[in-house]
This record gives structure tokens, sequence and C-alpha cells, in this order.
């Protein structure tokens, strides 16, 4: 198994104190779980996720190490949340989520604007209904995000969900649900603009 390689070690006291304690130590209390797997709870250097982090993107396959007395197995993971501290900075807890690559999973997939619609030169405005978008795949097949080219979109145009189409990708939302929509320009826009040219006659 190809990716990213994290190093963990399964930890054998649990409870708020002992994660503390390996928080002190230069840990990261974490647990990993997975469909007919009995709750883990695992350790993570923070020396290690340091290193890792920038590389580690949403969604992303990551061949977990994991260690204990009987030695070291590989496992493929996803992160499912990460629990940080009251400045966002320190990192509390991690959830990971044990996954098999011959399985099919559930995922939230970002939705990604591309181009410039011809409705904004008639002063039209991208109205983004979804940001994310669940979908169906295998886990080597999870797309980062989901491109849309909005630029054949005039106002009152739309992108509907039964319109995306990836080789090997679900798309489990309704299909009938608009995804971005090229809405006309608001009535109190419109009043703006009538007044700003009316005071630039004036200065003429």
């Amino acid at each position: 198994m190809e990716g990213i390689l994290i190093k963990a070690e399964i930890r054998k006291d649990k409870g708020k104190s002992k994660a503390k304690s390996t928080r002190r130590k230069g840990g990261i209390p974490c647990v990993l779980y997975g469909r007919g797997l009995e709750s883990l709870g695992i350790t993570v250097s923070l020396k290690e996720w340091e290193k890792l982090r920038k590389s580690i993107k949403r969604n992303t396959i990551l061949k977990m190490e994991l260690r204990d007395d009987n030695g070291v197995e590989e496992r493929p993971v996803m992160i499912k949340d990460i629990q940080r501290g009251i400045l966002k900075e320190d990192i509390l807890h991690i959830d990971f989520l044990q996954v098999s690559m011959e399985r099919k999973i559930e995922v939230e997939i970002p939705i990604n604007l591309t181009g410039e619609a011809i409705g904004l030169k008639n002063n039209g405005i991208v109205e983004l209904h979804l940001r994310t978008i669940m979908v169906e795949c295998l886990p080597s097949m999870i797309p980062e995000k989901i491109d849309l080219d909005v630029t054949n979109l005039d106002i009152g145009d739309s992108i509907h969900a039964n319109e995306i189409s990836i080789p090997g990708v679900k798309i489990l939302e309704n299909l009938d649900v608009a995804i971005v929509t090229i809405i006309p320009p608001s009535v109190e826009e419109k009043v703006v603009a009538v007044e700003t040219a009316e005071v630039e006659k004036k200065e003429e």
C-alpha cells in the first residue's frame, strides 16, 4: 500500500488524566475505529504530526503503521475529526477511521467553481447553494474536490447535481438540487447603481 505514512502506538491507559499525560509527553491522544473494529485508543507523536499535517488534505487515505507489544501492523485510515484547543493551534485529539480499500465509503467532497460566468458581465451574482457534496466511491477513487465550470452560465442558469459525472464516483445528493445559480442583481443594488449614476452626472 502506497501513500503518506503515519506512525502510531496503541494506548493502554484511557481517561482524561491519561490524555493530558500523553500531551505532556509530546503525544496526541487519538482513537481508531471502523466497520467491525473495536475502538482503539492510540497515540501519534506531535513531531510526527507536525511533519505530515501540511501534506494531509481532506479525505486523504493514510498508511498507519500501528505498533503494540506484538509488533507493527499497517492499516489504511483517514482522518474523520480533529479536536483543537481554544486558540485553534493545539491539537487535542484526532479521530481516525480505518477503511477497506475494496469497500466503498461515503465522503463529503468540497465544490470548487472555475471560470467567470457570462452572467457576471450583466451584474449577475454567483450563488453557491452547496459548498460540499456527499459521494460514494472506493477509497482510492476519492476526488480531492469537484470542479464546476461556470463560464457558460448566464443570469438564471444553474448547475444541478445530475450534471456531475465522475468515473467511479456516485453522487448521493438529490440529483435535482441546484449547486450553483447565477441570480440577477438585487433591487437594493440597482437603486445604489442609479443613485451613483445620478451623482456622477451632477459632478460632471
